[in-house]
């Protein structure tokens, strides 16, 4: 368990200034059953119209509308939260986690996904038999999953708005983007961790997860500058390097090739940088959290923002707005801990 201080700085400068301008931002971490947010502090500018719900997959959003001309818009967040609270989330959305067993446009396998599945074959193998063998495939339970794949018709119900009430009011990250240096192997969770390994490993489905995961560090390199926002898992794994969001998106599609609800979540780290993305995988009932891109399970050193189906749920600042104009961004992001 560790107390951290959190920082989010987004700058956005429009050259010329621009007007009617409508935006969504995803940036707020809530308190879970993981994490305590115990302060927030929240600022966005400019602020004419804003309002605060949930999202359809329970992520805090602020909805914003500035009609004036301005050539400057900013967010900033500080918090402090107590992390590592308990080793998963209970998942109480059950009506959705079919939909998250379902490839998207950014998680669809291709050739060289498929090719480098080829290399854990014998652990897919004895994955699939046990899938089999527990029912977890059933025909029922397949249309069951696939009642559940319209994501258009979610809608969030009002009555069950965020408990979090804005103070000043929201930001934007540059989601899953470079993570900084907090590479580390998952073996360092020793039995003191409460996510050691080795008991993850008697759960067939998250022992599987973990075999995928060091697979794939050994074979993915952390490169910045080679992909963006757009880049999806399959063109990711053909360079055979990329950052966070790449490494996310591919462990998706890795678990989804087998059936196994898994979800992108965006969030920081400690260090130095932008912001932070990992993969949610549930198993019975229950959220366990893996980051493939320093190849260890997550701890307490990570605070979870948001999730969603993968990068495009995820998007931190989204928006519209009138005139021809140059936008210049900049984001910076500070994690420490709060005793240091």
């Amino acid at each position: 368990m560790k107390e951290l201080l959190f920082e989010y700085d987004m700058n956005l400068e429009f050259s010329p200034p621009v007007e009617e301008h409508r935006f969504t931002l995803k940036c707020i971490p809530q308190t879970d059953e993981r994490q305590l947010i115990k302060q927030l502090d929240v600022e966005v500018y400019p602020k004419e119209f804003l309002s605060a719900d949930e999202d359809s997959f329970g992520n805090y959003s602020i909805y914003g509308y500035t009609k004036g001309k301005h050539d400057r818009f900013f967010a900033r967040v500080r918090g402090q939260a107590q992390t590592g609270l308990a080793p998963y989330l209970t998942a109480k959305e059950e009506h959705q986690i079919g939909l998250f067993k379902y490839q998207t446009d950014y998680t669809r396998p291709g050739p060289a996904i498929r090719a480098f599945a080829d290399t854990f074959a014998d652990a897919a193998a004895e994955y699939e038999t046990f899938r089999r063998n527990n029912n977890l495939c059933t025909p029922e339970s397949i249309a069951a999953d696939r009642l559940t794949t319209n994501t258009n018709d979610l809608t969030v119900d009002p009555a069950h708005s965020p408990a979090q009430q804005m103070i000043g009011n929201a930001p934007s990250f540059q989601s899953a983007a470079a993570c900084g240096e907090h590479l580390q192997n998952a073996s360092r969770c020793s039995p003191r961790h409460y996510n050691d390994p080795d008991t993850l490993c008697q759960d067939p489905v998250l022992h599987f997860v973990l075999t995928m995961m060091r697979a794939l560090h050994d074979r993915f390199s952390y490169v910045q500058g080679v992909t963006d926002v757009q880049t999806t898992a399959e063109e990711a794994m053909a360079l055979g390097k990329g950052v966070c969001q790449d490494y996310s998106h591919i462990l998706l599609s890795l678990c989804r090739m087998h059936r196994i609800p898994c979800r992108y979540v965006v969030g920081m780290l400690i260090g130095e940088g932008l912001s932070h993305a990992w993969v949610e995988v549930c198993s019975n009932g229950r959220w366990y959290a893996f980051d493939p891109t320093n190849n260890l399970i997550v701890d307490d050193a990570h605070i979870k923002i948001s999730a969603g189906r993968d990068y495009h749920d995820c998007i931190v600042s989204q928006g519209v707005f009138v005139g021809r104009t140059t936008q210049t961004q900049t984001v910076a992001v500070r994690v420490r801990e709060a005793n240091i």
